[in-house]
């Protein structure tokens, strides 16, 4: 047996001693969870490791008048088994409908649902002055077994937002486009807020409102009263108003008066802003700065 045959006969072996399990077995894990913005609807919250590893984050709510099954300081394990379960589930119904649409390039369930390194993440739709537990816990993404112990950090959130949210909007042909920033004129990507435009010449068929303008208020109210069905944007959200956009419930007409309502979420119904304009097609450019009034409308005449 030649050098070059015992080179490869040793290189085997030593990547068969080698256990992939090894990787994914330190119970000597880190996590530094530092919340950096407290708000009254969200959280922006840093996480970081003492070194590389997949780790499980997520925030819940502290009941105290419908406390949790599982104490989290009792019984970590326990709580950190069903985390991870109720995690797995999410992902089987996300590659379930994947799967379903004929989508087989699906992410694992580590990629999809675990963090790696340092990251930044924002917990939204929160309630106003509450309580609420941030947790992590490392985990092996071969076997989705807890290997660190479970790191919690409780917040409260305030009891108004806390974040100066304005709306800019704009019309380019027939897309029109969200800007939601602070007073520093900086994009806010994770704030949460919804939009809606209506045709002032549907809103005119209704009869139980004094006038257009209260009606798209009261229905933009709506959207948040019964939170589970309105879409909710965040970041820039551009929308094509055509009548064969996926997007968009109506397409711009020539000549006909539009309102368009936004209003910000930050655990309370805050932030509100109407716009009226009339649409001139693809050669017509509008640009309108908010107001934040309630009452006041930005008239394009």
């Amino acid at each position: 047996m030649n050098n070059k045959h015992i080179i490869i006969l040793l290189l085997g072996f030593i990547i068969c001693s080698c256990s992939t399990e090894a990787t994914w077995t330190d119970k000597d894990i880190e996590i530094t969870i530092t919340p950096k913005v407290v708000s009254a609807g969200y959280v922006e919250c840093d996480f970081s490791t003492n070194h590389e590893s997949y780790y499980l984050i997520a925030i819940q709510h502290v009941d105290k008048n419908n406390p949790t099954d599982v104490d989290p300081f009792t019984q970590p394990k326990q709580f950190m088994m069903l985390a991870l379960d109720s995690a797995n589930l999410k992902y089987m119904e996300w590659r379930n409908h994947l799967l379903k649409k004929g989508e087989f390039n699906i992410a694992p369930f580590a990629s999809h649902s675990l963090q790696y390194g340092s990251i930044k993440h924002f917990f939204t739709g929160l309630i106003f002055d509450e309580k609420y537990w941030i947790y992590a816990f490392a985990v092996n993404p071969e076997t989705l077994q807890p290997i660190s112990k479970l790191y919690i950090k409780e917040i409260q959130t305030t009891e108004e937002g806390i974040v100066d949210v304005h709306f800019e909007y704009r019309i380019k042909g027939v897309w029109d486009y969200i800007y939601p920033v602070d007073s520093n004129g900086n994009i806010l990507q994770y704030f949460p807020y919804i939009a809606t435009t209506r045709d002032s010449a549907e809103l005119t068929k209704e009869e139980d409102f004094e006038s257009i303008e209260n009606m798209i208020l009261e229905w933009t109210y709506d959207q948040f009263r019964y939170p589970a069905y309105a879409e909710v944007y965040y970041g820039v959200h551009a929308t094509e108003n055509t009548d064969f956009s996926e997007q968009s419930y109506l397409g711009f007409e020539s000549g006909h008066t539009y309102y368009t309502a936004i209003c910000g979420f930050d655990g309370i119904f805050e932030k509100m802003t109407l716009y009226k304009f009339k649409w001139y097609g693809e050669d017509t450019e509008y640009y309108f700065v908010d107001t934040d009034s309630t009452n006041v409308l930005n008239l394009y005449k």
